[in-house]
């Protein structure tokens, strides 16, 4: 475990440990974390199976843990998966270089994910690996592979999802944010928008590259190796209404 462990606790419903996290967690006690996104009211819109009884489940790229502890409360053993620090990320080199170091030295998702499985009590295994390097002699497979808000932020979104294939037994969900033009404009086209220059300082600062329409997802999955892919109703992610797909996509049986 890594140096500093067990970690801090926070103390009270106000304590600045429950600051800037990616992910808004009830962590007990009246305690929140102060989460960029709220995923608790739409956690059933992402074609989860709301029983994961006996189960194995892998959540990739997990940050602070939401979807590793839903998993876990639903009944399914869990192994989740994140780099290690910031810079691990998948940086355009122009924009690692702008970089702070702090910044891409930063362990903030791992410190948070342990905070909260500490104060959960949860037994979810958090293993440092990037998706690009998952496979099943890494890791093993997995009944159940859930995967959100991670492909826009890939250089390689394809590759993601054959790795995932790769590691998956039976079902993934797979959930990513969509250009809602071409989703009404163009929704039987398999399109992608790329790059969000105009929110940017300098080009890949956000580390934002891909946004899909729902044909898309559906169709880079395939792909990968899914089949029998079940499309979710389109909903926006809370606090910001920010447009997401979600598809589950099966493994055939050998």
């Amino acid at each position: 475990m890594p140096a500093g462990f067990p970690p801090t606790l926070p103390l009270s419903a106000d304590d600045p440990l429950l600051d800037g996290w990616y992910h808004t967690i009830e962590l007990g006690n009246g305690m929140v974390s102060r989460g960029h996104f709220d995923h608790r009211s739409v956690v059933d819109l992402y074609g989860i199976p709301d029983s994961l009884e006996g189960m194995s489940a892998l959540d990739v790229a997990t940050a602070d843990g939401f979807f590793a502890f839903e998993l876990e409360s639903r009944g399914a053993s869990v192994v989740t998966i994140d780099v290690a620090t910031l810079g691990d990320c998948d940086w355009l080199p122009q924009a690692r270089a702008r970089a702070a170091e702090q910044t891409l030295e930063s362990r903030a998702w791992g410190q948070r994910f342990e905070i909260a499985h500490a104060m959960l009590g949860s037994s979810v295994q958090r293993v440092e690996l990037s998706v690009y390097d998952l496979t099943p002699e890494r890791l093993g497979m997995f009944d159940l592979v859930f995967c959100g808000d991670l492909l826009l932020h890939l250089q390689n979104p394809l590759q993601a999802l054959i790795n995932i294939r790769s590691v998956t037994r039976q079902l993934a969900v797979i959930e990513t944010v969509i250009e809602p033009e071409l989703e009404q404009r163009h929704p039987d086209r398999p399109y992608l928008a790329f790059g969000v220059l105009d929110d940017e300082t300098a080009p890949g600062d956000q580390t934002t590259f891909w946004k899909f329409t729902t044909r898309a997802l559906e169709d880079m999955m395939v792909y990968a190796g899914f089949s029998n892919i079940v499309r979710q109703p389109v909903f926006g992610l809370p606090p910001f209404d920010l447009p997401v797909t979600s598809l589950v996509g099966h493994v055939d049986p050998v």
